[in-house]
């Protein structure tokens, strides 16, 4: 990043926090986390297709623990230049394959 340029920010939807909150087990921590990464870096991940205009969507998984399952966090990156953007945490589910709760 240069000296002039903006940081990307990154939220978390309310919907994806309640989403957490459900889930609990330390979920909202641990995307959190993950949030305060995806400033830094902000294509962790991977791509999704089916993005819209300078949209970008990515998917990253969040290894479960003893009291929480692994979560899919899906993210949409909007970076319209010149601007560094803003990035959505929208999504966040349980891994059903890897002993996650049902919703």
């Amino acid at each position: 990043m240069s000296d002039g340029q903006q940081p990307t920010v990154a939220e978390i939807t309310t919907e994806a926090r309640t989403r957490c909150l459900a889930i609990g087990g330390g979920a909202l921590e641990a995307v959190e986390v993950l949030r305060a990464e995806l400033e830094k870096n902000p294509t962790l991940g991977r791509r999704a297709q089916g993005a819209v205009g300078g949209m970008k969507i990515y998917t990253t998984r969040l290894e479960g623990t003893d009291v929480r399952p692994a979560l899919t966090v899906t993210y949409v990156y909007d970076a319209p230049p010149p601007e560094p953007g803003l990035i959505r945490v929208a999504l966040v589910s349980p891994v059903r394959f890897a002993g996650g709760a049902e919703f």
